[in-house]
């Protein structure tokens, strides 16, 4: 039965101040997504990596409600190139992309969801964002995703290892106190 994927980002091409690509690894009310650089050069690229080997069927994206990226593409990968030497490019393999509105129809108040369905295996996902829609409240010509999920079954039911590659990357990036009041998902006030 395919469930939400848990993933840790790897990379990304840039960020503004507060809006870090690893925000997109929390949900949360509270939480408000990754940011482009302000006045950035396009494209942008944001790295994940699953925390197992698995058979992505949907994608999900919440974009933001004015900072919004015209095409965003999709390229899934088994393993990850050092440090993204160009001449490696060819181990992510394309999916394909998904063009978002300009929100021009709701004064760029609603955000907008989008799910993208794929059939694909791997572990490494990239998200290139190309360049934003022009609207009078991105003054600094940014694109923003406030969430991802990745919806998917493991591609390796049987591997014992799989588990255990799973909870060390989960350590690796969170840390093994997962009493963290960021990750419980509850706001008061």
């Amino acid at each position: 039965m395919p469930h939400k994927i848990g993933f840790v980002v790897v990379s990304s091409s840039g960020h503004e101040d507060g809006f870090s690509a690893r925000e997109l690894m929390i949900h949360a009310p509270t939480v408000s997504g990754w940011r482009s650089p302000r006045f950035c050069q396009f494209p942008q690229e944001i790295v994940l990596q699953m925390v197992e080997r698995c058979r992505i069927r949907k994608l999900q994206l919440l974009a933001h409600q004015y900072m919004i990226s015209s095409r965003v593409e999709f390229y899934i990968s088994e393993s990850l190139p050092e440090y993204f030497a160009p001449y490696q490019a060819e181990r992510f393999r394309r999916l394909g992309y998904v063009s978002l509105c300009d929100n021009e129809m709701t004064g760029c108040k609603a955000r907008e969801l989008k799910s993208v369905y794929v059939d694909a295996v791997g572990q490494f996902l990239k998200l290139i964002f190309h360049e934003n829609h022009v609207n009078k409240y991105n003054i600094y010509n940014q694109v923003a995703l406030v969430a991802i999920n990745i919806i998917g079954d493991p591609a390796d039911l049987s591997d014992e290892s799989n588990i255990a590659s799973r909870e060390k990357l989960i350590d690796h990036y969170l840390g093994p106190n997962t009493e963290d009041p960021a990750l419980e998902g509850t706001c008061t006030g």
